[in-house]
This record gives structure tokens, sequence and C-alpha cells, in this order.
């Protein structure tokens, strides 16, 4: 098994639709289309967000942010967007937004060798979201450049929607990039807005390039975060939501 696969875990089985004898297996996220729960994962993350509360400046359990998800579609996420690991995580970070964006909706980019902007993520479309947004774009699955996507990011918080509301961005990859020039200009940019970028680092890269961010000169502030998780599946709510949000908690009450 890959490192992707120690990721996520291979599903014990796949579900097999019998509507005929002639109809064979079908991929695992149409088991995900029916409606989701996310009473538990909101619940798990109120829990999450009181703990950070202590002794911040910030009341984290009334903080108001716009958010943002920038999500890997290299080729080697492919099979993850198959067995629905994808349509998972989405379905666990959406109680995120609906906690804190002022619309209740979770703006979504994906990114490869260029980006594109998909229809949000709210409560009535994310069950479905792999299937009906993501599959539905018109990218190709390529290399990853985290710079195009970034500077469309920009230029939507930055123009199109301009807000003194902080956005937050949860920019989740499984690979280095190739445009790592073009990208320390982007952030550097970055830091000079109300943005914060949390990345996510998913399985066994070593990911140096994320990890020296922290190192970074020529920023106006460190507007980045760096969390590498080897395997989401193994990951309570309490720990996941703890890693995505402990550094924009510091950002926020360093402003």
């Amino acid at each position: 098994m890959g490192f992707l696969g120690k990721l996520f875990g291979k599903k014990d089985e796949e579900a097999a639709v019998e509507l005929s004898s002639a109809v064979t297996q079908q991929p695992v996220y149409e088991e995900k289309l029916q409606t989701i729960d996310m009473s538990k994962h909101n619940e798990n993350l109120g829990k999450v967000l009181i703990d950070m509360s202590k002794g911040s400046k910030i009341d984290m359990t009334k903080h108001t942010a716009r958010v943002a998800l920038a999500m890997d579609y290299s080729g080697s996420m492919d099979w993850l967007y198959d067995n629905g690991s994808v349509q998972e995580t989405i379905s666990r970070l959406l109680p995120i937004a609906l906690r804190f964006d002022d619309n209740g909706e979770l703006e979504s980019w994906l990114f490869s060798n260029g980006a594109e902007r998909l229809k949000a993520a709210n409560a009535d479309n994310y069950s479905s979201y792999v299937k009906n947004v993501m599959k539905k774009a018109h990218m190709y699955m390529g290399g990853t450049n985290y710079a195009p996507v970034l500077k469309e990011m920009v230029t939507y918080y930055k123009d199109i929607e301009p807000s003194e509301i902080p956005a937050f961005i949860i920019f989740i990859t499984d690979g280095e990039n190739s445009d790592t020039f073009a990208t320390n200009a982007v952030i550097k940019e970055l830091s000079e807005y109300n943005i914060f970028v949390q990345f996510i680092g998913i399985g066994d890269e070593d990911f140096d390039y994320l990890k020296s961010l922290d190192d970074m000169k020529g920023r106006k502030h460190d507007n980045t975060g760096f969390t590498a998780v080897k395997d989401m599946n193994k990951m309570s709510d309490e720990q996941l939501y703890t890693e995505i949000l402990r550094q924009y908690k510091d950002w926020l009450n360093n402003k």
C-alpha cells in the first residue's frame, strides 16, 4: 500500500449495488451521497473552540471568518477522490465554515498545474460535493503548483469580495510544489492582507518547503501555518480541528 493508502486506509470492502444481474460494483463515494449527519462533528468542534478560547484574547466560539478550501487535484490524489476520502474530508471541514463563515459556506478551489474556483460547499450540497461539483470541474489532474490557486484566492478576497473579516484558507496537498519561487512571492503578498493560510500535508512526504515557511523573511507578519497528517482516519475530530485551528488562533491573537 502506498503512502496515500496509509493516509486514509483502504475500505474493508466496496459497496455492490445490485439493481440487476448486469449491474457491477459502484465507486465507494456513491455510498456517501445520502445525507451525512454532521451533528457529531459540530459537537466536537464546539468542544475544541471552547478549549481554545481559554486564556485567549479571541473567543473562538464567537469568531467570524471567511473560510475557504484549496484542495489538491494532482494525479496522485485520483483514487482519494474516487474512494470517498476527499468527500469525507469535506464533511469534516464544513462545520468550521458553518461556525465561522459569514455566509455559512466553504468557498472552494481545486489546484494542480493551474487552479479553478468551484461552487461553494454548504449544508445543502456537501454530501455529494465530490461527485456533483469537483468531478464536474474543468480541471485535469497533473502536477502540483501552489502559486496559481493562491493568486486566485488573493484576488478573490482582496478585490472581488473585500472585507474586514479575516479569510481563513485550509490548503490540503499530498506533495511538494514545483513552483517555490512563485509561491514565495504570493505568500509574501498575502502577508499584507487579512488572510491566513493553514497548509495541511497529507501522507509521508517530507514537505520541506512548507516546513521552511516558518523562517521565510520579507513578510509583514507570519501568515501561514503547517501541519503534517499521516493518517486522517486515525485522528479524532478533536485532534483534527485542533491541528487545523491552533496556528490560526495564534495568528489572530498576535495581530
